[in-house]
């Protein structure tokens, strides 16, 4: 009975630490490409232009395919465009993946059922650093 509850505390332990990936992975994206913004707009431009843009930036969001092709068209529709492009590739799974990351992170913070299990977690973390390579190559350091 003991070895039962062990493997049952165990299962739980592995839920837990599967969602909590799914949050931190969505932060990362959410921070890295907020980041990456801020530094690029540092590093470019001075003055009001500068205090305008960074006060803007502050307003981070979801990090949804829609939002990230909305904030990299606003530095350049081109960037726009190959953003599309990336998410789009391979049928769309970058996209598709991204968007249930969102989610996923949105259901595990208001309480939901997200049915999450571990190896959807890593697959979804996979993704995260993927398109926060491409924001991170973008408006990076030069």
């Amino acid at each position: 009975m003991q070895e039962q509850a062990r493997t049952s505390d165990s299962q739980e332990v592995v839920a837990w630490l599967a969602r909590l990936l799914v949050i931190r992975s969505c932060g990362y994206l959410e921070q890295t490409v907020a980041e990456t913004f801020r530094a690029y707009t540092k590093r470019l431009s001075y003055g009001h232009v500068r205090n305008f843009s960074l006060g803007w930036l502050d307003r981070t969001q979801n990090p949804t395919p829609a939002a990230l092709e909305t904030l990299a068209g606003r530095f350049d529709q081109d960037l726009r465009e190959e953003l599309g492009t990336l998410l789009d590739a391979d049928d769309g799974r970058l996209r598709r993946e991204l968007a249930a990351l969102v989610d996923r992170r949105n259901r595990i913070a208001h309480g939901l059922n997200e049915g999450v299990g571990m190896v959807k977690a890593l697959d979804l973390q996979k993704v995260a650093c993927e398109v926060a390579d491409w924001f991170i190559l973008r408006f990076g350091p030069v």
